[in-house]
């Protein structure tokens, strides 16, 4: 008598394994790290910070990551997604809530943005990304920023 294998099923199993969403955020801080390369270089550069901020965000939804930033230094942070369709906000926020005054462009598309500002005091901060709702299906993303 043979042996009997049971049928597999029909639908694949959706949710990605630990290792497989590890990998697919490493992919996208190395997109971000592509866009920055252009800075990181030259008599002005910044130095990348090994710290980074990645996750998943839904289209219309946003993400506060918290910072601590020194006056004197100049910031620049990338926020990176895989889809080229998506449209994406980076601002800063002080302890108070203000929005801060920064420049913010678009890489090669509109999937990466670069933000570049100096604070006037030293103190915490908040980096908040978000998705316009340009697309219908959430985002895995990552943040980097680098000092000067």
């Amino acid at each position: 008598m043979g042996s009997v294998l049971p049928a597999q099923d029909k639908e694949p199993f959706s949710e990605p394994s630990a290792v497989e969403a590890f990998n697919s955020l490493n992919d996208i801080k190395v997109m971000a790290q592509e866009a920055a390369l252009p800075l990181l270089g030259g008599d002005e550069k910044f130095v990348l910070r090994q710290s980074w901020w990645g996750g998943s965000i839904d289209p219309g939804k946003a993400k506060l990551h918290p910072v601590q930033l020194f006056k004197r230094n100049s910031y620049c942070f990338w926020f990176a997604v895989p889809d080229r369709q998506a449209e994406l906000n980076l601002n800063i926020y002080n302890s108070d809530g203000q929005l801060v005054p920064t420049r913010l462009s678009e890489i090669g598309g509109s999937n990466i943005v670069t933000l570049t500002m100096s604070p006037h005091l030293t103190g915490m901060f908040f980096v908040r990304v978000s998705l316009k709702t340009s697309i219908d299906v959430p985002q895995d993303y990552a943040v980097i920023y680098a000092f000067r």
